[in-house]
């Protein structure tokens, strides 16, 4: 619809031109309305009693008492009977003046019961049942596309994450397995270190105590005064090179071993050289055993060993191996009976007994076999004349 434009637009009436009263007195009445006198309460409000006036108040409504009472009762009928018609001249009838009447007292009000009239409102405006209200139900009913394609795409970016953790774990089992594995056996390397390292360096496991075995012709007290130089040394750092080179000042000491005892205690077992053969030098009488070690030096020949003679006296020859090598199979209760032994050779080994009887022993074999034969003949022989007795055949032994 096209705007009218200045010259089509009705004169407005000018600003400043005087208002006459009778307009005034006529807006008045019709500002009011007749309010005063037909006033529509609410199906649900109950009838308000007015409340006594004081002071001020009753002072004020006692003037227009009197203006109510100065109007004719014939107009009042004649409004009442418009009023029932549906017609009223409010013009006949005068309004009050303001704070003729008291303000009602205001009641309070249920929340929960009150109705929102603002979209009945604009419902009742819209037709075809209110659009407002359809695109309100709408908009309920189907969710914003944006905000739910977004919650979507949030959705499949947290399943994707989930679904290649999940892939991921799967794939590293293995690897996890393995390193576990290797965590495992560096930790028990580390306490093993840890557990060396106190065995080496704590002073609880330092040596206090040592001990040496095994030793009858060697003095066990200089041994171990030998060895206290060890002492206060821990377990672990004492060097066998070092105790080898203590033991061999002591030249009747074959082998040794060394055991540790924690805390402290250092174990030295060693097993003596047998005296086998004995060597007259000029005045003195050495006596070696099987390996051609010098185990002693004496002014006359030691009991229980053989002095040695012709081949049998070098000791590098094979006819003193094999008489030291007999010498030292043999039981003690027959090598105390040995007086001397010579040999030409490494399988004519000959023996001399304290009681002069001559024995041929062969080679150096079948030593116990041999050994037993000859014990149990001269238990037999004993009270005879017997000068001489082969068991170099112990299976066919002879004597005469």
């Amino acid at each position: 619809m096209k705007r009218p434009s200045g010259f089509d637009r009705e004169p407005e009436p000018e600003r400043d031109a005087p208002v006459a009263p009778e307009a005034l007195a006529s807006d008045r009445r019709d500002e009011s309305d007749g309010g005063w006198v037909l006033r529509r309460r609410s199906p649900g409000r109950a009838a308000e009693t007015p409340q006594p006036e004081t002071g001020s108040t009753a002072a004020q409504s006692e003037p227009a008492r009197n203006d109510d009472a100065a109007h004719d009762p014939s107009d009042l009928a004649d409004v009442l009977g418009e009023a029932r018609f549906g017609t009223v001249d409010a013009g006949r009838v005068a309004p009050p003046e303001r704070g003729a009447f008291p303000a009602p007292a205001r009641e309070p009000v249920d929340e929960a019961a009150t109705t929102d009239l603002s979209d009945a409102a604009l419902d009742a405006r819209e037709p075809d049942g209110g659009l407002i209200a359809k695109l309100r139900a709408r908009s309920d009913r189907d969710p914003d596309p944006i905000r739910a394609a977004e919650r979507d795409l949030r959705t499949a970016t947290r399943l994707r994450r989930r679904r290649e953790r999940r892939e991921q774990r799967r794939f590293t089992v293995h690897s996890r397995r393995r390193r576990r594995y290797w965590l495992i056996a560096g930790g028990a390397v580390v306490a093993l270190a840890l557990f060396v390292a106190i065995g080496v360096l704590s002073p609880l496991m330092a040596v206090r105590d040592i001990r040496v075995t095994g030793a009858s012709r060697v003095d066990a007290a200089k041994v171990t005064d030998a060895l206290g130089r060890f002492d206060g040394v821990p377990l672990a750092l004492v060097d066998d090179g070092e105790v080898h080179r203590v033991l061999a000042d002591f030249p009747l000491i074959q082998r040794y071993a060394i055991e540790r005892i924690p805390p402290g205690t250092l174990v030295v077992q060693v097993e003596e050289r047998v005296p086998a053969i004995t060597v007259a030098k000029g005045k003195k009488f050495e006596t070696y055993d099987p390996a051609g070690v010098i185990v002693g030096t004496a002014d006359k020949r030691p009991e229980g060993v053989p002095l040695a003679t012709g081949a049998a006296a070098s000791t590098g020859s094979p006819a003193f191996a094999a008489s030291a090598k007999i010498v030292r199979d043999m039981p003690d209760a027959l090598r105390k009976q040995l007086a001397s032994v010579t040999a030409s050779s490494g399988q004519d080994v000959r023996f001399t007994l304290t009681n002069g009887l001559e024995v041929l022993w062969g080679e150096a074999a079948e030593t116990q076999k041999k050994s037993a034969v000859l014990q149990a003949l001269l238990t037999g022989l004993k009270g005879r004349s017997v000068q001489k007795i082969d068991v170099s055949a112990p299976n066919a032994p002879v004597y005469n």
